[in-house]
């Protein structure tokens, strides 16, 4: 390979303390580089590539408020900001096994701990420059999902740099399971089985096993994997989706507690953990789960407000109200600018209050909610979907939770088309409730308002008319025979003639009218 030129080679440097970035420039300047940018934090990084193309990135693990150097990197992997070429290198002055662990889960291309010598920068980055420039054909076939083109070169390449002939297969083992080819990385995975028992390739032919769902022989070599090396976090994950398919709920909780442990810091794995948790009632490790994806949440891509509410659910679900009315409150300050985040916690902090016994605060919650809803519920994140229905049904809201359930579940139905009838539509479905509840406490006048007004503006919906029609025939068995009102009902009565005449209740109402008149 030739010796490195840094004077082609375009440099970010990244750090929070600018004596620190102006040292390493100088560094850098001093051994030919030409090309230097640096960033004082990850937000100023994320600017400057998605904008430009580096060769070099230099990062620190640290970089003061917000991101720190791992959550920036997840962030460039996620977004695809970087291309293959890119070398990223974390620079950090602590070694806490939690950060090491979470970093290499993101694979950047090395490390270096300060304080380093020149020396070993520039024999680091020869060596990363050198692997990358054999990698290159075969990961820009990847990446352009040409995977026969790429495993081809994959095979010339090996043959022409023995040296490196391991690392190529490795990316040829992973490239052959994206394109489904099970046999070529099954052979792949034997075939340096066959040289050395490397733990790379017995997880690689679990992951292959895992496909034909042959989860035994899986189960088996990636346990073999664990019990050599406490710290191979993929083969945990690998391990619990094995258990999980097989329903073994407890277990799945025990391998995903061991990976937590080594490895705290990824948001992914805190999450499951968390749900297992909550299947198996240990909600012990569920709340201490989420308060970590929480935590973690705030300065990551792959922060959510379903972990706040989530949550607070579980807290007040255990009678924890407090915990719960304070994380919604951090989460709308996480959150303040996401509108549809700030709609969920609306919903979970309505049933936090109803919960908490505060039935008036919790229906104007409800009630403000329902009024922000923007667009095709269809589209709404499962989870907000989920807490939508949870939070109408627990309000005793049941003719709303059906019209929810049904936007939901018919993207392409009418209520898509105009968000406006569509807020229209819930309004009038709450005037019902609050009619419901009046009639329930037996105060037929009041309740005869709400159903007509909620019936007229919703004709097509045979149990609104129905509940009208029916308030105004008990109100006046309990009153005396009133013509208006008669006619009234009556005329609910057609209503729901026309929508469904086979409908029970209808029957028994017209019974009652028969009576009446």
């Amino acid at each position: 390979m030739p010796r490195l030129d840094l004077s082609k080679i375009h440099f970010l440097i990244i750090d929070d303390f600018a004596n620190y970035r102006s040292m390493l420039r100088s560094i850098l300047v001093s051994c030919g580089a030409e090309q230097i940018e640096d960033a004082r934090d990850a937000q100023d990084a994320l600017k400057k590539i998605t904008y430009n193309q580096f060769d070099v990135i230099l990062c620190d693990y640290n970089l003061g408020d917000g991101q720190n150097g791992q959550q920036l990197l997840e962030e460039v992997m996620h977004r695809h900001l970087i291309p293959y070429g890119t070398i990223y290198i974390m620079i950090t002055a602590e070694n806490t096994q939690s950060m090491v662990m979470a970093a290499v889960e993101y694979r950047p291309d090395g490390y270096l701990n300060k304080p380093f010598p020149k020396d070993l920068l520039l024999k680091r980055l020869q060596m990363l420059v050198d692997k990358k420039a054999i990698m290159k054909d075969i990961y820009k076939a990847y990446n352009k999902k040409e995977y026969s083109t790429a495993l081809s070169i994959a095979d010339k390449k090996m043959a022409l740099y023995s040296k490196q002939a391991l690392d190529i297969g490795k990316l040829k083992g992973e490239i052959a399971l994206t394109a489904n080819e099970l046999d070529i990385a099954q052979q792949v995975y034997d075939k340096a089985l066959s040289v050395r028992d490397f733990q790379w390739a017995k997880v690689g032919k679990a992951k292959v096993l895992i496909v034909r769902q042959e989860y035994q022989q899986a189960q088996l070599l990636l346990e073999e994997v664990i019990a050599e090396n406490k710290s191979y976090i993929e083969a945990y994950d690998l391990l619990a989706q094995i258990l999980e398919h097989q329903g073994k709920t407890q277990e799945v909780q025990n391998v995903l507690s061991s990976a937590t442990k080594i490895s705290p810091n990824t948001i992914s794995r805190q999450q499951h953990l968390a749900q297992v948790a909550i299947k198996n009632n240990d909600f012990g490790i569920a709340e201490k789960s989420l308060k970590q994806a929480v935590t973690q949440g705030k300065s990551s891509c792959f922060g959510s407000i379903g972990d706040n509410m989530n949550l607070a659910k579980l807290y007040i679900d255990n009678g924890k109200g407090k915990q719960a009315v304070q994380t919604i409150t951090a989460a709308k300050k996480i959150y303040k600018k996401d509108k549809e985040a700030l709609l969920h916690t609306q919903f979970v902090e309505s049933m936090t209050q109803h919960k908490l016994g505060n039935e008036d605060k919790a229906r104007d919650l409800f009630q403000q909610a329902i009024a922000n809803i923007r667009g095709p519920l269809s589209e709404l994140p499962p989870e907000l979907q989920k807490d939508l229905i949870a939070t109408s049904e627990d309000l005793g809201e049941t003719e709303l939770a059906e019209a929810l359930k049904d936007d939901i579940n018919n993207p392409g139905g009418p209520a898509h088309s105009n968000t406006e009838e569509m807020t229209k539509k819930y309004h009038y479905l709450l005037q019902n409730g609050k009619g419901m509840r009046l009639y329930n406490k037996n105060h037929l006048f009041e309740s005869i308002r709400l159903f007509e007004n909620a019936a007229e503006n919703l004709p097509d919906r045979i149990s609104v008319n129905m509940n009208a029609a029916q308030a105004l025939l008990f109100y006046i068995k309990a009153t005396g025979k009133n013509d208006e009102m008669l006619d009234k009902a009556r005329y609910f009565l057609d209503v729901s003639q026309n929508l469904d005449n086979s409908n029970e209740k209808y029957q028994k109402l017209e019974n009652i009218y028969a009576e009446l008149s």
